[in-house]
């Protein structure tokens, strides 16, 4: 019998040097998004990169923004600053939305050489609804803000996108969370979920059916999409926040690079198990 080193000399090295290849899907959540900025913060620290990334909603542009190479801690200042739906200046009242993207279109544009997905440094796939046929589309070439902007569109809050004729909405409404687009592209998938489903006792108004209902509906879109993932976070502390709590930006972000420390902690310590494996595996 020969040794396993000696009958794969290359495989050893191989195993043993190579990189794992990460690949994260973001959900979309509005506000509670944020928590995203604070994982990929946490996982950067610890020199963990993934090589792809799709998002939905607030998600997709995390994506990216990940994927244009802009700090995590600057896109958390311009959410900060700018994107607070309440905000007078991003009211935009008509028959079908109360508010518009326009200052998020306008954070793009000034990063983004080209409006196009080959302009970003890592591929990134972006969940739409596309609200003529009622179904999820995934995009990953073509116009890049368009197709950004319309994911994060909530509807009835925000103003359909129209592209090439065609109306596009949030695509939490369909697919919250795309991990299956990601398989084959990464080694391990990670998904990140920031919309946690505990059990509710009381409900006091109108708008707290409204928001639960909304919330189970989502997280039905999501039940497939968990199978597809290696590692899954679901931070029980997002519940504490909505859709709309930008003025709790530092919070929810802090929220985020505490569950990415823990899971930062995890992919490193499963990378030395999986190396130990391999060692003992090739006696070297």
């Amino acid at each position: 019998m020969y040794p396993v080193n000696e009958l794969f000399p290359n495989e050893t090295n191989h195993f043993m040097k190579r990189k794992v290849k990460y690949g994260l899907a973001f959900s979309g959540g509005g506000a509670r998004g944020i928590a995203h900025l604070g994982v990929l913060q946490a996982l950067e620290e610890n020199n963990i990169r993934p090589v792809v990334v799709s998002g939905t909603s607030m998600g997709a542009m995390v994506a990216v923004s990940y994927a244009l190479g802009i700090p995590s801690r600057e896109t958390l200042e311009f959410i900060k600053e700018e994107v607070r739906p309440m905000a007078i200046t991003n009211m935009d009242l008509n028959r079908m939305g109360i508010f518009n993207l326009n200052k998020v279109e306008k954070f793009l544009r000034e990063r983004v050489e080209k409006d196009d997905f080959s302009a970003l440094k890592i591929p990134v796939y972006i969940t739409v609804t596309n609200l003529n046929t009622g179904k999820f589309e995934i995009r990953s070439e073509g116009k890049l803000i368009e197709y950004v902007m319309a994911s994060a569109s909530i509807p009835l809050l925000f103003n359909p996108m129209v592209i090439d004729g065609t109306y596009y909405v949030d695509g939490g409404v369909t697919k919250n969370l795309s991990a299956e687009i990601l398989k084959g592209k990464c080694d391990k998938i990670i998904g990140i979920h920031v919309n946690h489903i505990a059990q509710l006792s009381d409900f006091r108004r109108m708008k707290d059916v409204a928001v639960r209902t909304y919330h189970l509906a989502i997280n039905n879109t999501i039940a497939e999409e968990k199978r597809f993932c290696d590692y899954f976070i679901d931070p029980p502390a997002t519940r504490n926040f909505s859709t709309l709590d930008f003025d709790k930006a530092d919070e929810i972000y802090d929220l985020g690079y505490k569950e990415g420390l823990k899971l930062a902690k995890k992919l490193l310590a499963d990378e030395a198990s999986e190396k130990r494996f391999w060692k003992m595996l090739f006696g070297r």
